[in-house]
């Protein structure tokens, strides 16, 4: 539908600013067959424009259906859970260990790919966290 084309190029436009902000030095768009150079971040309006620019043709090209590659992933493994900071990235209660108060609470907590799809699994550890959040909220006093 108009809605959801509308949808996807507002992503596409957040994530190509994303990146850029973070430092990307170049863009990988389905619409383009080559990477798009970006200016260095030292060079701000360079690099403005040309984000603007790349931006701007990728809404007027739109994403005509089956022109313009499109997927999704279940990125897994990438924010691991576990007992011990030094090789994983959340506790068993999917809190960070960086930043309290932060929890992750998808497949990326998995220790690897499951090779499966994981809903299921992903249910299940959002289910934890929300019992573990839960209950750290009972035990914080009330600021009322």
């Amino acid at each position: 539908s108009d809605y959801d084309l509308h949808s996807i190029a507002d992503g596409a436009e957040r994530a190509i600013r994303l990146v850029a902000a973070a430092g990307a030095e170049r863009l990988v768009l389905g619409h383009f067959s080559a990477p798009l150079p970006l200016p260095p971040p030292s060079d701000a309006k360079a690099r403005s424009a040309e984000v603007e620019r790349i931006i701007a043709e990728m809404r007027r090209l739109g994403f005509p259906l089956f022109q313009v590659p499109l997927f999704s992933a279940h990125h897994m493994g990438t924010c691991r859970m576990g007992t011990d900071p030094k090789v994983s990235v959340v506790k068993p209660t999917c809190e960070t260990w960086e930043c309290s108060g932060l929890y992750v609470v998808d497949a990326s907590t998995f220790p690897t790919s499951s090779g499966t799809n994981p809903m299921v699994t992903t249910l299940g550890i959002a289910h934890m966290a929300a019992q573990e959040m839960k209950r750290r909220q009972c035990t914080i006093p009330s600021r009322l």
